[in-house]
This record gives structure tokens, sequence and C-alpha cells, in this order.
């Protein structure tokens, strides 16, 4: 009989890459599209979502967090492009033994890796591209498709329920405490990495079941996750 499908969530910041490029990126594209500059000396990106970041600039330049939301597309699209860009220039850092644990995942027919990130799709994916750690993801929830992370883990462990008849609650991977919050919110586990700006005593107290300085192990985190 074979293994119920199990699904692992990975966020991409600080858990599987460092890089500097979005800020600039989500920058130069606001300035364009809505004509708002901002040093971004109050952004916290880290466990945010690249759409409540933009509606919370709505709310302070427009006064409604809504109002961007007719132009969202055409921002997010701008902003890959620059990002995109801008990786070409300044590769990102890959989180040491992202890769190769990636690779293990990889191997086991009956997990399933998906993303939960805040960053919208396709930068999501330039970011993994540029990284060279692209080839094990298509799937999960992005930044651009709700304000909140929560949201976004449960419209996707929706459609792996069904796509498959038999999926375990699963894991989500990250290094922040909204991460371990969206594990609890659809039942799965979390392993906090400690390789982002939060400090594994941060991560042990929102709740993980485990937390790593960093990917390396690649064999007692999959023990974990078996």
């Amino acid at each position: 009989m074979s293994q119920p499908h199990c699904p692992i969530w990975f966020d991409i910041d600080g858990t599987l890459v460092h890089t500097s490029v979005g800020k600039d990126a989500f920058r130069i594209a606001m300035e364009e599209i809505y004509g708002w500059e901002d040093d971004f000396s109050k952004v916290r990106f880290a466990g945010n979502t690249d759409l409540r970041v933009l509606m919370d600039f709505s709310q302070q330049y427009a006064g409604d967090p809504d109002a961007v939301l007719d132009q969202a597309d055409a921002f997010f699209e701008r902003m890959a492009e620059l990002m995109d860009l801008g990786l070409g220039k300044d590769k990102p850092d890959v989180v040491p033994g992202a890769k190769s644990f990636l690779e293990v995942l990889a191997q086991h027919e009956h997990l399933g890796l998906y993303l939960l990130t805040g960053n919208a799709k396709a930068c999501a994916f330039h970011k993994l591209r540029h990284a060279d750690l692209h080839e094990p993801f298509t799937e999960g929830g992005f930044g651009d498709e709700h304000a909140d992370r929560n949201v976004l883990a449960t419209r996707s462990r929706d459609r792996i329920l069904q796509a498959f008849r038999s999926a375990e609650p699963g894991w989500v991977i990250g290094d922040t405490p909204r991460d371990v919050y969206a594990a609890q919110t659809i039942g799965a586990q979390a392993i906090g990495v400690a390789s982002g700006a939060y400090s594994e005593e941060q991560l042990h107290e929102a709740g993980a079941t485990h937390v790593v300085q960093d990917l390396t192990d690649a064999e007692m985190l999959l023990g974990a996750l078996l």
C-alpha cells in the first residue's frame, strides 16, 4: 500500500535564500505604478506578504488599503521584471544545505514539495531560478494571491486535498513565527529555520515542532519529516 501524500511547504526568503534585490524592485515598481516614494525604513518584509505590504502603503498614501488593487497586476508584473534584472546582476545567497536537502526530499515520491511564501508568484520563481532551486516546485501559496499568509496556506492545502485522496497534514518550513502560525492554521507541523530574522528561541516560542539553525543536516531533517 502506497504512503499517503505528505505536503511540505517551504518559505523562500531567509529559509532557502537571502537577497536584498526584492526590496529595491518593490520600491521602484511602486514609484513607477503609483507615484509613491518611500525609504522603506519602517517596512518589515519577513513573514509578510507582498500584497499586505502594498496595501499598507496604500493605507498610508491613499487612505484606503484597497486603492492599489486596480493596478496590482501591473505592479507585480513590473516588480517581477525589475527583480529578474536585479538578480541577474546580484545572485541570491543560498541558505546552507538548502539545495542538498531539496534533492534528498525529491527522492521520496510520497513527499510533495510546495511553496508558501509572501513573494508574488513570478518573483518567487525568479529568486529560486537564479539560485538554481526552482526545479522541485510548481505550486503553492503566493503573496500576490491574498494579503494573509494563513489564507494562502488554507487555499494551498485545500487544492492538495482535492488532488490527492489520501494526504497527511504535512509540514511548513520557514524562518518566521508567521510561518509557524500558518502551519498551525492548517493543522500542519512546523520546522523553524533560524537563518533569517528570528532566533531559535523566538521560533520555539511561536510553537515550531523543531528548530534548526540551517538546512545542512538533511538526514536529521528527513527523519523528523518522516
